[in-house]
């Protein structure tokens, strides 16, 4: 292409002036023609060819008197540093050093706040591990109340079955009398039938007697059964809150150690941040005393700064993630106390807290006995009536145990969407609060972030953002003025973009109400958002429009409109093959 080479590389000094050297002619190209050193000034770089001609970028050519080339090209260059504009540069880097003395006191603050809220957390997790000892003695007394209506239950079969032998054996008595009843009204007289008549109405009404007794001792066999079908569904329920809280102590405890190895981390970050500030500061001093030819230590300390910044970026990033954690953790510890709530109140009702009555019933079994061994007649159609009560009870307990699964399927089923929909509601919360934060502290250097209202009922209740511009008290938006309302809605579209990107935005004329700085900002922001979308802007700014890539005017003339293009040539052309 003609490129010869770099000047700086074929101009020779004294080795202590080389920083200057490089300094004047280090983005100067020498070419070994004219042409070859237009076009090199056409791509945007300086030229000089070997006869002396010296080309700015972009700009026609300068010639320079051969006999005196070296000293007027070195003159030329060096007009085109501006001296002020590097004491401007230090000045800056004063201002970034402050700022990073602000932002290592933030982040002091930031620690201290988090080691606060995870000895809160420490607390909680020790109260919750007190209170999930506590349900684990609650549950083992119910399974011994189980234990004991299970014998209970297991014992008063027994004697069904004991009384359904002893009704068999009535029966057959019966039979006997009935046949015997038969000889007598044959071969005796009407006294003797009244007698008998009357033996047995007094059989009857033992009789009735035992069927009423025994209807009692099924009813309470029918309620002891039901009580033991609860008592399982409820020990099979807990059982899975138990495995479900010990889940959620191993979470806690897990979360508890990484906030820990954060703040660790952080705390080394900070020591070495200390450490590189200082450091900072006497190549400062240093800096200003060989303003004049130290431009190679300024470039060393941009790149310095610029890790700097980049480490601040991961350390913003990590603290982000800290506090989203920790609100996680708080919500958890909120869900914990509102099941133990729960469960309290489960167990209360069923009477769990206290000891369960018990009595003898060996005396009422005995006198049972012997009234059954004292009849002489019994109804023939109880084992009849007894079989279909006991397959109906047995047909509607299977169905009530199917319809309690479904159900606790169906509760189970709903518990999981709305743990679904909070979590995702509160994911894109923290997302759009995370950017409202970013955007409006680079557009105002002021704080904006969004509330819950109400944080137990996320749902039925409102979302506030929360507005506080530079040396102002913070207030809602709907309580600013108009040019503030503009910006604030303008830094809550853009922190939607990031929710739930668009392939391209339409804005009318919304920075009408900015002023000229807060329109700069806007259109520096836009610009670097440009990259992932496509901004369509209506503007009559001109800092709005000179970083636009397009432009669009309209004008009118002789009441016709009149539409003109402009393209920035810094944009690639589109080819087609």
């Amino acid at each position: 292409m003609g490129v010869i080479g770099v000047l700086s590389d074929y101009v020779r000094c004294n080795p202590s002036h080389s920083a200057l050297k490089t300094f004047l002619f280090g983005n100067v190209v020498l070419a070994d023609s004219r042409d070859s050193a237009y076009r090199i000034s056409k791509l945007g770089h300086k030229a000089v060819t070997l006869d002396g001609e010296y080309f700015e970028a972009k700009g026609g050519a300068v010639i320079i008197d051969i006999n005196s080339k070296i000293s007027k090209l070195t003159k030329i260059i060096s007009m085109s540093t501006d001296i002020d504009g590097l004491l401007e540069s230090i000045s800056l880097l004063k201002k970034y050093v402050l700022k990073k003395k602000f932002s290592l006191k933030t982040l002091e603050d930031s620690i201290q706040s988090y080691t606060e809220r995870l000895s809160l957390s420490e607390q909680g997790l020790a109260s919750t591990d007190e209170k999930y000892s506590n349900l684990q003695s609650r549950i083992s007394s119910i399974i011994n109340m189980k234990q004991q209506l299970a014998a209970r239950i297991a014992e008063l079969s027994r004697r069904n079955a004991n009384l359904l032998v002893e009704g068999s054996s009535h029966e057959s008595h019966i039979d006997s009398l009935d046949t015997r009843i038969a000889i007598v009204e044959e071969n005796y007289a009407g006294g003797e039938q009244m007698r008998i008549a009357n033996e047995l109405s007094r059989v009857n009404t033992k009789k009735s007697d035992l069927e009423k007794l025994y209807t009692t001792i099924t009813n309470e066999y029918r309620d002891k059964d039901s009580q033991l079908t609860i008592l399982q569904t409820e020990e099979n329920r807990k059982k899975s809150q138990i495995k479900s809280l010990y889940d959620e102590e191993s979470s806690l405890i897990s979360q508890h150690q990484e906030l820990e190895n954060k703040i660790n981390e952080l705390k080394i970050n900070k020591e070495s941040k200390t450490a590189i500030l200082v450091k900072l500061r006497e190549k400062e001093q240093d800096l200003i005393s060989t303003s004049g030819s130290s431009i190679g230590q300024l470039k060393e300390y941009d790149d310095k700064l610029k890790i700097l910044s980049e480490k601040d970026k991961e350390l913003t990033k990590e603290i982000n993630s800290l506090e989203r954690q920790s609100d996680s953790l708080n919500r958890d510890l909120r869900d914990l106390l509102e099941n133990e709530t729960k469960l309290r109140h489960l167990l209360s009702s069923f009477g769990f807290d206290k000891n369960m009555e018990t009595f003898d019933v060996e005396s009422v079994v005995q006198g049972l006995t012997t009234e059954l061994n004292s009849p002489n007649a019994l109804n023939a159609k109880a084992p009849e009536t007894y079989l279909e009560v006991s397959y109906g009870y047995r047909s509607m307990s299977v169905r009530k145990n199917s319809l309690e699964e479904e159900r606790n399927s169906i509760v189970k089923f709903i518990e999981d969407i709305e743990r679904d929909k909070r979590q995702t509601f509160l994911d894109a919360f923290d997302k759009v609060d995370k950017e409202i934060r970013l955007i409006f502290s680079k557009m105002t250097g002021g704080n904006a972030w969004l509330e819950l209202q109400n944080e137990d009922d996320i749902f039925n209740s409102g979302i506030s953002y929360m507005i506080q511009f530079p040396n102002k008290p913070k207030r809602e938006s709907t309580s600013i003025s108009g040019g503030e309302k503009t910006l604030a809605a303008i830094v809550f579209v853009l922190a939607l973009q990031k929710l739930k990107p668009s392939p391209f935005y339409l804005f009318d004329e919304v920075d009408a109400h900015l002023d000229a700085p807060n329109s700069e900002r806007l259109a520096k922001i836009l610009e670097e958002r440009s990259q992932e979308s496509q901004f369509i802007m209506v503007s009559l700014k001109d800092s709005v429009v000179q970083k636009a890539k397009l432009i669009y005017g309209v004008y009118p003339k002789n009441g016709v409109s009149y539409v003109v293009t402009y393209k920035d040539k810094r944009m690639p052309s589109v080819r087609t093959t």
